[in-house]
């Protein structure tokens, strides 16, 4: 969001200064901007006057218009201030930041402020430009010849905030001399157009009480990536449109210059990147992001089209209830499978915990992210749909519990941009983090709700380390994990097929340790359309499953105790075809269908269980599940804590697809399910249907217990509370899910479960 940067540089609260506090009717305006372009608008008259620290008027202060839509600097007849300080600017109406440029040989500093909406008539007060100190040094090409008119950019280090100074320009011997106010600085130095130099960075320059000199930077070499910025609707030219390029391995932005026309060259190293465009808010266009960009050469990015976007707006507040300033807003693409990042451009609230967002009408999934370093949830929303636009109201982040660590290498080396993932121990379902990479010393900090955690480490691929995994990590205050020691690791190769050998897509690669039973983190590892697979581990023995996806018949293989100390290529894996065995398993006294069911094949009645992938029942009681022909003894097993009881069918022959009666399971006993013991206790809710409150009174005397909440498809949504109470307690449930956000109306289970396995369950439904 725009930031009101005033005086040399000297950060003030980031704020956007409206210009409306004269009523004056404003007059109409032609105004020619740099480029010669002329353009009708509604002028209004800017006033103010600028002054030293002292109080002193500054004269001769050159001020300057760019217009943040175009990216031009307007032409004005009358840019300078009087010998008293004082200015006044007739420019028509619109959104600048605003420079002011003190004459040669001043020892005060340049200044602006930031995205200033100019709308009618009005007075900036006085403009306070601080004194500096002057840094110079000299700016190298590759070949370490002088660089010539290099632009530096200048940075406020701790937020990486542009300030403006003047005369940041090299001269012909790539020498320069800048007035900076004291401070700690980032500086980038942005070769010429006209050179295929990629830009270099000075990080962390201390200004203090005296002058600089003798600084000395080298530009590095980079490939020219070109490209051009057009609209979807007219194919018409979008100008200051801010092309950014995102290491993949570290994270960073990759500083580029000549980057905002709407036919961009950029210097860019080799690398991999994710790459994105920012248009300005005029634009009325949305943003673009594309991910694993590979730069190993000279590359044209070819035309961008972005489309017509709409407004999505909202206020955050933090878990104090205060506006919260640089919350980050997420948009997912609810339509897509995998559910892509959507771009957007301005993506963080301002100092009024405010967002504006231009995004392209659909269905989001919208993740809200807390700054670093703040105790709160990341808020959650499912299924936006933005048509001509949206206000999502305020929403209120929840407080978190602290989970941190440290991520390190052979020799100790801190690990950086690894990606933490958090999962329910229980349902393996992924939790919404913000900030989930570790920093330049390898150490990372997310929030999440008390419960039972598996914690996922992937770290950058350029590193050459395996992913890792700390699987039941129990959570009930903040906690400091060990440190993870990633290895190196090597690549798993090979293709699986069908029995008629075409290509078996979508079979994920599942390695466990020889004879053990927790699966390897292993992302990424699923053939693709060809049937290749290339899973990344740690050197070790492992069984190696290949598991299919649902609805087909391969039938799962494996190749146990393999040893793998190098990268290599395995012989092609062909999966044999099976025959469905189907059908739906229901409540026997109300026919309703039971998720969760577990299907289990003995063949002859004999053990080992036959190992049959996709064998639980889904939300409509229903089962398909691929076999070896066969004589099998079926074992239908409820959710634990269901309550409800198993059933068999006996000696049942597989040579074709068998469809099943459908198998009726005897119903629990007043919700409570196998295992409760005298003294644990759950009543039922009131009220039953609840619009949005819910008291849930229970007991738990025997030791550790947990309240959650689950759908009906069998996920958890929220912990309700974890303790031990010998009297009964009563909490409230506003129907709100782990991490924020109402769930929708539905029918939801609340399950009470303690240490000793007892358990039981509720059921409650939800009205909006």
């Amino acid at each position: 969001m725009g930031g009101g940067v005033v005086g040399g540089g000297v950060a003030v609260a980031a704020t956007r200064i409206v210009a409306d506090c004269v009523t004056d009717a404003p007059s109409i305006l032609l105004s020619v901007t740099e480029n010669g372009m002329p353009s009708v608008a509604f002028a209004v008259t800017i006033t103010g006057v600028v002054k030293t620290e002292g109080a002193v008027a500054i004269g001769n202060v050159d001020i300057d218009f760019i217009d943040l839509c175009s990216g031009a600097n307007v032409f004005l007849a009358s840019d300078h201030t009087a010998a008293d300080g004082t200015f006044n600017i007739t420019i028509a109406a619109g959104t600048y930041d605003i420079h002011f440029i003190p004459p040669a040989g001043s020892t005060v500093c340049a200044g602006d402020m930031q995205e200033v909406v100019v709308s009618a008539n009005a007075s900036l007060g006085t403009v306070t430009l601080h004194p500096g100190r002057l840094v110079s040094g000299t700016v190298l090409t590759p070949s370490l010849t002088p660089a010539a008119n290099v632009d530096i950019k200048w940075l406020i280090a701790p937020t990486n905030q542009r300030v403006f100074l003047s005369k940041t320009l090299t001269d012909a011997s790539g020498n320069y001399a800048i007035r900076v106010p004291p401070g700690t600085w980032n500086l980038d130095y942005r070769p010429a157009a006209t050179t295929t130099f990629a830009d270099v960075e000075r990080l962390g320059l201390v200004v203090g009480a005296s002058d600089i000199s003798g600084l000395s930077n080298t530009l590095k070499t980079g490939f020219v990536v070109t490209g051009s910025v057009r609209t979807k609707s007219g194919n018409l030219k979008i100008s200051n449109v801010d092309v950014s390029f995102f290491d993949d391995c570290t994270g960073l932005r990759v500083p580029t210059a000549h980057d905002i026309n709407g036919n961009f060259s950029v210097v860019v190293p080799a690398g991999t990147y994710t790459f994105t465009c920012a248009p300005p808010a005029c634009a009325g266009v949305e943003a673009s992001h594309a991910t694993g960009v590979v730069i190993s050469g000279a590359a044209s990015m070819g035309t961008i089209a972005l489309g017509a976007a709409v407004l999505v707006s909202g206020i955050v507040h933090g878990p104090s209830g205060l506006p919260l300033f640089d919350a980050k807003i997420k948009f997912y693409d609810a339509t897509v499978v995998g559910t892509p990042r959507q771009g957007a451009a301005r993506d963080h609230t301002d100092a009024s915990g405010a967002f504006s967002i231009q995004v392209p009408p659909g269905t989001y999934d919208l993740n809200i992210d807390p700054p670093a370093g703040l105790a709160a949830l990341v808020f959650h929303i499912s299924g936006l749909v933005v048509g001509g636009g949206a206000n999502i109201g305020t929403v209120q982040l929840s407080p978190g519990l602290a989970l941190s660590g440290h991520v390190q290498g052979p020799g100790g080396t801190p690990q950086l941009y690894t990606n933490i993932n958090v999962l329910d121990h229980a349902t393996h379902t992924n939790q919404h983090l913000a900030n989930d990479r570790t920093d330049a010393n390898g150490n990372f900090t997310v929030y999440v709700n008390p419960g039972v955690w598996d914690v996922h480490y992937d770290p950058a691929a350029c590193g050459g380390m395996a992913p890792m995994q700390q699987e039941s990590l129990t959570v009930a205050a903040n906690l400091t994990l060990p440190t993870m020691n990633v290895t190196p690791g090597v690549h798993l190769l090979g293709t699986v097929t069908d029995a008629a050998s075409a290509p078996a897509a979508g079979v994920s690669i599942d390695v466990f340790p020889a004879g053990g039973a927790v699966k390897l983190y292993t992302p990424g590892a699923k053939t693709t359309a060809t049937g290749a697979y290339d899973a990344f581990i740690p050197q070790g023995t492992y069984d190696i499953h290949y598991f299919p996806p649902a609805l087909v018949r391969w039938r799962p293989a494996q190749r146990p105790s393999l040893t793998v100390v190098a990268s290599q290529t395995l012989p092609v894996t062909v999966l044999a075809n099976g025959w469905f065995v189907s059908g739906t398993v229901r409540n026997r006294s109300t026919l309703a269908p039971l998720l969760g069911v577990t299907l289990e094949f003995y063949p002859n009645n004999q053990l080992p269980v036959a190992w049959t992938p996709h064998h639980v029942t889904d939300s409509f009681g229903a089962y398909n599940v691929s076999v070896d022909a066969g004589t099998y003894d079926i074992r239908f097993v409820p959710a634990a804590g269901s309550g409800y009881a198993e059933s068999w069918l006996h000696r049942v022959s597989v040579g074709a697809d068998l469809p099943l009666a459908d198998v009726l399971l005897a119903p629990p006993s007043a919700g409570v399910g196998p295992g409760a013991q005298p003294g644990l206790s759950l009543a039922a809710p009131t009220p039953n249907p609840a619009h949005r409150h819910v008291s849930l009174t229970f007991a738990a005397p025997a030791g550790e217990a947990e309240l959650t909440a689950w759908d009906i498809t069998g996920r958890q949504v929220a912990t309700l509370w974890h303790g031990h109470s010998l009297s009964p307690v009563t909490v409230q449930w506003d129907g709100a899910r782990s991490g924020g956000g109402n769930l929708p109306s539905g029918i939801y289970l609340i399950r009470l479960a303690d240490s000793h396995g007892a358990s039981q369950l509720r059921r409650v439904t939800l009205l909006q």
